[in-house]
């Protein structure tokens, strides 16, 4: 289940700028925006009818089935949407990569029959029948039971949304993402059910339930209250980061450091969805990443104060809480509630370790390739590989290519993985010749003055 989920969740991922893009319209143009036009509002509804449900079905294809699967997928979709009177979003999510896998299959169970010369003419035609197969089935037999579907998921929805049961979500959100559940929360469940509720109502409350930075804003205010001198400017550097950058993923290791915060952050995410239910406020798409500004931005204009008040008050009760927290943890020791966490942007005298992952066999050879991975591949492993990049320069190293991926898209050419070290379980097992370290922080800068050691070490000796 945590693979599908993680699969749908990149399905939705690689296509965010498509659903920002409807978000900006609806902000401006439509009827909650800044200046509602009826001319400019008329290119939402075909986006979410017709390009976004179109282009994941050719990404989530594409995953099992290449360019032809993604092609198969992208024309089977047409069935679905035309005997449907809602956007198809979930059904493209659902059926692409099971269609992907389907066309990939055919080619390799046809690829031995096919006479010499002809290959590319009969895999065009199967791929061509294959999809007009899947759309008449669509249309014909799958699209009104799916329209029938989503209509009560959307009803459920709304009674889920007006109901008290709403905020109680915050004791299994909360702790998922901090489990570095967070992009499969956000995209593979969260985005695919608010884009059908925006498309309806114009907003939706669902959008804030993950991406509300507030709980975890709120604990790393209380580490700086009792931290050290030493240690605040790491954690200023850190606070912003994931309130501005909308990178959460570095307040994980805070939290995981001292379990008993997850009372800190459910808290401050039930205070927050509580108070967003209360006044019935909502975004109009995903925020991806999920930066106060870009919140904001998303809003409808008449709830742009509430909802910074609301982060403000989930921020300062998760504050609260994780301060009780910190200073009774540190009664029970000595030295500094910090003393066991490797601070992200800190100065240390000590530089942190990094963790090899793997023990050999994994090849002995020079680093020319180097892939940063997290859940998602974007937001946390983008910003670790602009780091690396920035050390490799400064150190002078030639011909070191850095990239960053998801945990399933490591290409198979890579020397090197960078990895939180607490997503070892989930590397995948065709990299076991690979070289893998584990950071406590992707955003750590000494860190990567280890990595960059070892690059250079290896790099002499082969």
């Amino acid at each position: 289940m945590n693979r599908i989920g993680r699969i749908y969740s990149s399905i939705v991922f690689q296509n965010i700028s498509i659903i920002i893009a409807a978000g900006i319209l609806n902000i401006l143009f439509g009827p909650h925006g800044w200046k509602p036009d009826a001319g400019m509002s008329q290119f939402i509804d075909p986006i979410y009818r017709y390009v976004l449900p179109l282009m994941l079905a050719y990404t989530g294809g594409k995953l099992y089935g290449g360019h032809s699967g993604g092609i198969v997928a992208n024309v089977a979709m047409i069935g679905l949407i035309m005997a449907s009177d809602m956007p198809m979003i979930i059904g493209a999510i659902i059926f692409s990569p099971p269609i992907g896998w389907l066309s990939a299959w055919l080619e390799r169970r046809t690829q031995d029959y096919i006479p010499i010369g002809s290959e590319l003419l009969i895999a065009n035609l199967i791929d061509a029948l294959l999809s007009i197969g899947l759309m008449l089935a669509g249309y014909y037999l799958v699209g009104s039971l799916m329209n029938d579907v989503l209509k009560h998921i959307n009803s459920g929805l709304v009674m889920l949304v007006g109901s008290a049961w709403l905020p109680f979500l915050s004791l299994v959100i909360e702790p998922a993402k901090v489990m570095f559940l967070n992009n499969l929360i956000n995209h593979g469940i969260v985005a695919p059910f608010g884009i059908q509720q925006a498309r309806e109502l114009g907003k939706s409350i669902i959008f804030l339930v993950e991406a509300n930075p507030g709980p975890g804003f709120g604990v790393l205010l209380a580490y700086l209250m009792t931290s050290s001198k030493e240690e605040k400017p790491s954690i200023r550097g850190t606070a912003g980061i994931q309130l501005f950058g909308g990178i959460h993923e570095v307040y994980f290791p805070y939290i995981l450091m001292n379990p008993a915060l997850f009372i800190a952050v459910i808290a401050g995410g039930f205070t927050g969805i509580s108070f967003f239910q209360i006044f019935d406020v909502g975004l109009v798409s995903t925020a991806s990443p999920g930066s106060i500004l870009l919140i904001l931005f998303l809003a409808p204009q008449e709830d742009i104060l509430i909802i910074l008040a609301g982060v403000g008050l989930s921020a300062v009760v998760s504050c609260i809480v994780a301060h009780f927290i910190l200073v009774r943890s540190h009664a029970k020791r000595s030295g500094s509630p910090m003393e066991s966490l490797t601070l992200p942007l800190g100065e240390k005298e000590e530089r942190p370790s990094i963790m090899i992952l793997d023990e050999p066999p994994y090849s002995l050879s020079s680093i020319r390739h180097v892939t940063i991975s997290c859940d998602g591949g974007m937001a946390s492993s983008a910003m670790g590989a602009a780091i690396l990049r920035r050390k490799v320069k400064e150190a002078r190293l030639p011909n070191i290519q850095i990239e960053h991926r998801s945990i399933d898209d490591i290409p198979t050419e890579t020397d090197l993985i960078i990895i939180q070290h607490q997503l070892k379980k989930r590397m995948n097992q065709m990299h076991q010749s690979t070289l893998i370290i584990g950071v406590n922080s992707l955003s750590n800068l000494l860190e990567y003055d280890d990595i960059v050691l070892l690059i250079k070490n290896r790099n002499q000796s082969y």
